[in-house]
């Protein structure tokens, strides 16, 4: 049996120096048998000393600073005073800041970064022609605007991004949204008609004919019946005074782009002033993830009637990817042989040399192959020596316009009417961007700053909306292009920019015979490290099976509805995945490891032992509106008592006691009748009956405390057989109102059953806000502690008085932290809470 005992230590003065009324009280844990009585072996025990810390205590002796949390104003203001001072190493800062091309290129890696730039850049910048005038034309606008788009945008990235790895320029997503946002404004804004582009070559003019077997991508935009009859509807129903951007259908569809880039880079702008970058923090990795995987089957789905060599109408709406494969099958039996076999060739070269060459030999070439610049010169040469258009009717580039036009300011009347399309693009387009930057910088290792990625976003569609430019956005196949080609910083992109930038001013028709089947090969088969990312779902199914369900909802999100309406549901999603997470906690009921000298999780632990007397509970969240309920829940049933239940009932039994004594004090006895009668007979009373009065004032009385001393058997009954509740509160880094309301409430219920709810662990700014709801008031400042340990010493504390023994039952139990610890509370430093361990060794 262990056995705490409190006994006085009797040390004479001439040894001591102590009076007897300086005598020590010492607490000792000891093991001993019953037949043999405990030897006090206190004199040979080093002494320490070891303060009982309160929260208050800890404030008062190592000053708080009570500026320590600042308000979002006060911290913004010196913010500003810190880093905006008109200094030259401020200065400096900003400069390297907001130009990030000063910061990198002084660490520039040109032994090994520069050959692998060249390449990329090269590569990328001949991707960007094709895909620059084929993703104009899937927007509703003249092929050459994509090439203002392929240029401005990206050049102004190289200065201003922080990414290594990304590619701005026109994408197919982005495409989708410009032309859905253009075609709303067919009849209002843009007036109804055939756009015609500037540039059809007379190639693709020779060939179109009226039959599907032979149409094929051309220069040449036409509108479906379904779109013209429904402009002319739309046209009909507005008024005859209505004021159209222009008269000349294309220039007005030019014009409406510019005014969408304007006001998405206007956005950008702002997101980037109020630093609202850091919301990219909510995007899970898994979210992130399903986001891009969806994007990629949308990029694959507009490329496949490029490689069979077919033309399908456009779609609009949800469910973009089912009913473009719907019109895929349907003039599937369409198909170009010769096209077909260029794009089998073009993608098994594509696949081989970097599967089974770049892949296999990496470590020992000094660079990759760049099988993209391959492809492209050998289709480009091949189409030009047998005349790929005119023999197989295989598309190619065709013409391209030379010279950049001269800057024009936006249309201020479309301002107001595409703000909502803007700001949807704008949404869609940042967060394609910052999933691609993240998912490169995680991958490679290196730092981006999601505002910094606003800002260049923001000027990059600003500058372009002056030279008839749409929104730009990151293309999925051109980043895995420069991961493919080994790109390593935006030396690619500058080299990017000035590839179209030559073919923009000088070098278009050269790219005249480069057959379409062989960017798109290039497209698709770039897509392959995008759709390896579900390799990840059978380790998220194993590890996080709520995060396994984020990826699904966004993937599907993306691919059955379209790629807003996937990002809404994939934020919804992360939303969703937050709630669960806090409506289901952790709470642990903690006990003492004696070996570690820690409390921790006695189901994680099955050796933690509790310490008598006292539990002690963790709950691992936040404490607020939204969990609160399931914090009281979880807080009953692993300290095993439903206070609620043990309080109802202990007032009953008392509401019954009292009613009992309440009629035996008001039902008059025989002895008070005979007096109230003699005192009828004769006025004067005498020394007897004024004895008899107080002997009914003492019988009242005796009564009063039968049903006190009921009562208190009462209470005594219903008290649980411990006496503390320690709540460990590291964890808990914001509680609100209702969370601290129901602390209260919970000190309240169990004080009533004789029960000391003390708090451990709390920070400082969650003890601010216990003050602030006058929490100290309840419950006292003196509750509030440093550590589970000094709690549990408190409790101990509280618990000994003078010359009382306590027996402890079962094995031998730690306490406070220390196996077989004495402790020696000394009188002079009571008032200061400080005890003298002396430990047996």
């Amino acid at each position: 049996m262990t056995r705490l005992s409190s006994i006085k230590n009797k040390k004479s003065n001439d040894t001591n120096g102590l009076s007897s009324t300086e005598l020590p009280i010492s607490i000792i844990t000891t093991t001993i048998n019953e037949n043999n009585p405990t030897k006090d072996d206190n004199d040979d025990l080093p002494r320490r000393k070891q303060s009982i810390f309160t929260v208050e205590k800890l404030n008062e002796r190592y000053n708080l600073n009570e500026d320590f949390n600042k308000s979002a104003i006060d911290g913004t203001w010196n913010y500003i005073k810190k880093y905006y001072k008109p200094t030259p190493a401020f200065f400096k800062r900003q400069l390297f800041k907001r130009i990030p091309f000063c910061d990198w290129i002084r660490h520039y890696n040109v032994k090994e970064w520069l050959v692998p730039d060249i390449v990329s850049g090269l590569t990328i910048g001949i991707v960007h022609i094709p895909q620059g005038l084929g993703y104009a034309i899937l927007a509703g606008l003249p092929p050459v605007t994509g090439l203002y788009v392929s240029f401005f945008p990206v050049i102004l990235y190289a200065f201003l991004g922080s990414s290594r790895h990304l590619s701005i320029g026109t994408f197919a997503v982005s495409s989708l949204m410009i032309l859905a946002a253009i075609n709303s404004r067919v009849g209002t804004l843009i007036p109804p008609g055939a756009v015609t582009s500037s540039t059809t070559t007379t190639t693709a003019m020779n060939t179109i004919d009226m039959t599907m077997t032979e149409m094929e991508y051309t220069t040449e935009y036409t509108t479906t019946f379904e779109s013209t009859l429904d402009s002319l509807t739309s046209t009909m129903r507005s008024s005859s005074g209505k004021q159209y951007l222009s008269n000349d259908p294309a220039k007005a569809r030019i014009m409406v782009g510019t005014a969408l880039a304007l006001v998405a880079g206007l956005i950008h702008l702002a997101m980037a002033i109020l630093h609202f970058g850091y919301v990219t923090v909510y995007l899970s990795d898994s979210i992130v993830q399903g986001f891009t995987t969806g994007c990629a089957i949308h990029i694959i789905t507009s490329q496949i009637p490029t490689l069979l060599g077919i033309k399908i109408k456009t779609v609009t709406g949800q469910s973009k990817v089912i009913k473009s494969w719907i019109e895929i099958f349907k003039n599937i039996k369409y198909s170009n042989g010769a096209t077909c076999i260029c794009s089998a060739i073009s993608i098994a070269l594509f696949a081989g040399v970097r599967d089974h060459i770049n892949e296999r030999f990496k470590g020992r070439m000094p660079i990759p192959v760049p099988i993209e610049l391959i492809i492209v010169v050998l289709g480009t040469g091949l189409s030009a020596a047998f005349n790929f258009n005119k023999r197989w009717n295989i598309s190619t580039v065709g013409l391209l316009p030379l010279g950049i036009p001269a800057p024009v300011v936006p249309p201020m009347a479309a301002i107001s009417d595409v703000i909502g399309d803007a700001i949807a693009i704008a949404i869609v387009c940042f967060v394609i961007n910052i999933s691609m930057a993240k998912l490169f910088a995680t991958k490679y290792k290196y730092q981006i700053s999601p505002n910094q990625e606003l800002f260049s976003y923001a000027i990059g569609n600003i500058v372009t909306s002056f030279f008839n430019g749409f929104p730009a956005c990151v293309a999925l196949s051109r980043c895995a292009v420069v991961e493919s080609t080994g790109g390593k910083s935006q030396v690619g992109g500058l080299l990017a920019s000035i590839v179209v930038l030559i073919v923009i001013l000088a070098v278009g028709p050269l790219f005249e015979t480069l057959p379409n089947a062989c960017l798109a090969s290039i497209i698709v088969t770039a897509m392959k490290n995008m759709l390896l990312q579900t390799k990840q779902l059978p380790i998220l199914w194993r590890t996080n099976k709520l995060e396994f369900l984020a990826w699904i909802i966004t993937f599907w999100g993306v691919v059955l509805l379209d790629v807003d309406y996937g990002l809404y549901i994939g934020v919804a999603a992360m939303i969703f995945l937050l709630v669960i997470r806090t409506q289901k906690p952790h709470a642990t009921s903690l006990g003492y490891l004696s070996s570690a000298n820690v409390y921790e999780d006695k189901n994680a632990y099955p050796t933690a032992t509790d310490v008598p007397n006292i539990k002690i509970f963790r709950f691992e969240e936040n404490i607020y509106y939204a969990n609160v309920d399931m914090f009281k829940k979880l807080f009953m049933k692993r300290i095993g008592l439903r206070v609620d239940d043990q309080i109802k009932a202990m007032n009953d039994e008392i509401m019954n006691i009292e009613q009992e004594y309440k009629l035996r004090l008001a039902k008059p006895n025989k002895q008070l009748l005979n007096l109230k009668r003699h005192f009828k007979k004769e006025t004067t009373p005498s020394k007897d009956e004024t004895m008899t009065d107080e002997q009914l004032e003492i019988e009242e009385n005796k009564i009063l405390e039968e049903k006190n001393t009921k009562i208190e058997e009462i209470k005594k009954k219903y008290r649980p057989d411990f006496d503390h509740i320690i709540i460990d509160c590291s964890p808990v880094n914001y509680m609100d109102m209702m969370g601290i309301r129901a602390l209260i409430q919970i000190f309240k219920d169990f004080k009533e059953i004789g029960v000391t709810v003390l708090l451990c662990q709390v920070r400082p700014i969650v003890y601010r806000q216990l003050q602030r709801m006058n929490y100290m008031d309840v419950a006292g400042r003196e509750n509030i502690h440093i550590t589970i340990n000094d709690a549990v010493m408190h409790a101990l504390k509280t618990r000994v008085v003078r010359d009382a023994v306590i027996y402890l039952p079962g094995l031998p139990t730690p306490y406070v932290g220390i196996e077989n610890v004495g402790y020696v509370i000394d009188e002079e430093d009571d008032n200061n809470g400080e005890i003298i361990i002396k430990s047996y060794l």
